[in-house]
């Protein structure tokens, strides 16, 4: 069974969003695959059943958050929407500082991007650390929600329980991709004249795996952030405070942005704060007795990783998941150079929550660097100028002259904040390169 489109969007996350709608304002034929179901307006977002959707980690434990649904990671997004500085998109792999500047504010518009307000308590910490916090900046929708793709009214429809297999290809060209119906048990084949892969680091690069392309490359480079998160419980009660994103905040990195600053490792990190809010929203009203009495405020520092060796997706074709697809393999490790940035960013949240704590607080460790697996995962189909890169600069695939990726893989680092926007951004660039070759 098989048809036909102009262009097939893999992943029906917020990366497939934004390329398949600017693709199709475009005026092409866009059908967009997802492995999911759509969730109804309300519905309990389910754990993934890790028995159908398996895989395996080899050096170390590694926890993949994954979203089997329309909307994909998006569905568990806190909104943070940040640009990467100048230095970290040329670390990311972007061909100069304004490559994503017209995509930013394309897409900061068309999410409806706003600043909150910093607490009096994190700007005094600021201030006294001699860092730099800025306020919480996300979308803001009238209900209240951050922006969640595919549920705005009209938006186009999704081919769903279609999870993708492999690429046909022929001569460097991918003819059709072949993907499994989950609702009717059957694989079907769909042509177009070109692609874009949308479907999370680890997924796209088992894709292009699974197609057997001469690149050597493909799943080498990945990266995820590494993470350092702290509670600090206070004898206070939660407050909403004032204004907009009330509570939140951000910490922007102060290390390797200048001479004075530079450390023995590369990249940087940055923290985000958020309370005071109840235990219960962490689940730790236990900790204490008279818990409505208390609060917890989030310390969650996310450190830049770079590619290392220990690192890399490969598959394993002799286990097969609940699909008859071979698993994906996550090789982790950690390197010397992580050991030093974790350690440095371990000390920078104890200083901040010492900066903030109210006399009689207690500081809990909640996430500790070692735990590989923060849900950022990227740069598998690295991107860049040399043939030894998976993707061009464009975002479009070597081995394959009408395939692009969209999501993170094409990044050679997580950076050092929150990735998502400038995720967006690339996949807005992604949809104009795929019009202007097609």
């Amino acid at each position: 069974m098989g048809d036909r489109a102009d262009v097939v969007v893999i992943g029906a996350g917020p990366s497939g969003f934004v390329a398949s709608e600017r693709l199709r304002a475009r005026g092409l034929d866009v059908v967009v695959l997802d492995a999911g179901p759509r969730l109804r307006k309300g519905a309990t977002l389910a754990e993934v059943d890790r028995r159908a959707w398996a895989y395996r980690a080899e050096g170390g434990s590694f926890d993949w958050y994954r979203v089997r649904a329309v909307g994909g990671r998006c569905l568990l997004w806190g909104g943070w929407s940040y640009r990467f500085p100048p230095r970290v998109l040329g670390r990311a792999g972007f061909a100069n500082a304004c490559a994503l500047g017209t995509a930013y504010e394309e897409i900061e518009q068309a999410l409806g991007i706003v600043e909150g307000t910093v607490d009096e308590r994190y700007a005094r910490a600021g201030r006294e650390l001699e860092v730099r916090v800025v306020p919480k900046r996300a979308p803001l929708r009238r209900d209240g929600d951050v922006w969640r793709p595919f549920r705005a009214r009209g938006s186009p429809p999704v081919r769903t329980h279609a999870i993708a297999l492999r690429f046909e290809h022929r001569h460097g060209v991918a003819n059709a991709l072949a993907y499994f119906d989950a609702k009717t048990g059957k694989t079907r084949v769909i042509e177009a004249r070109a692609f874009v892969l949308a479907a999370s680091p680890i997924e796209s690069a088992r894709i292009l795996l699974e197609s057997e392309l001469p690149d050597a490359n493909i799943g080498r480079g990945f990266v995820d952030h590494l993470v350092a998160s702290y509670l600090l419980i206070e004898p206070r009660p939660p407050s909403r405070g004032a204004g907009r994103f009330p509570g939140s905040a951000l910490v922007e990195s102060f290390v390797n942005v200048d001479e004075r600053s530079a450390r023995d490792y590369r990249g940087g990190f940055s923290i985000e704060l958020t309370g005071p809010v109840k235990l219960e929203t962490f689940g730790v009203e236990r900790m204490v007795p008279d818990a409505d009495d208390w609060s917890a405020t989030q310390i969650h520092a996310l450190g830049e990783s770079h590619p290392d060796p220990v690192r890399w997706i490969s598959i394993d074709r002799t286990r097969r998941d609940a699909f008859d697809r071979p698993i994906p393999v996550v090789h982790v490790g950690t390197s010397a150079e992580d050991e030093r940035l974790a350690a440095d960013m371990k000390r920078a949240c104890v200083a901040f929550a010492d900066a903030i704590a109210a006399p009689g607080s207690r500081l809990v460790a909640f996430v500790d660097p070692s735990q590989a697996g923060a849900g950022h995962e990227a740069g598998t189909c690295a991107m860049g100028s040399d043939e030894g890169s998976p993707c061009d600069r464009t975002g479009r695939v070597r081995a394959l002259a009408n395939v692009w990726v969209a999501d993170a893989s094409v990044m050679r680092t997580a950076g050092d904040r929150h990735p998502t926007l400038t995720i967006l951004a690339h996949a807005r660039c992604v949809a104009d390169a795929v019009t202007a070759a097609i």
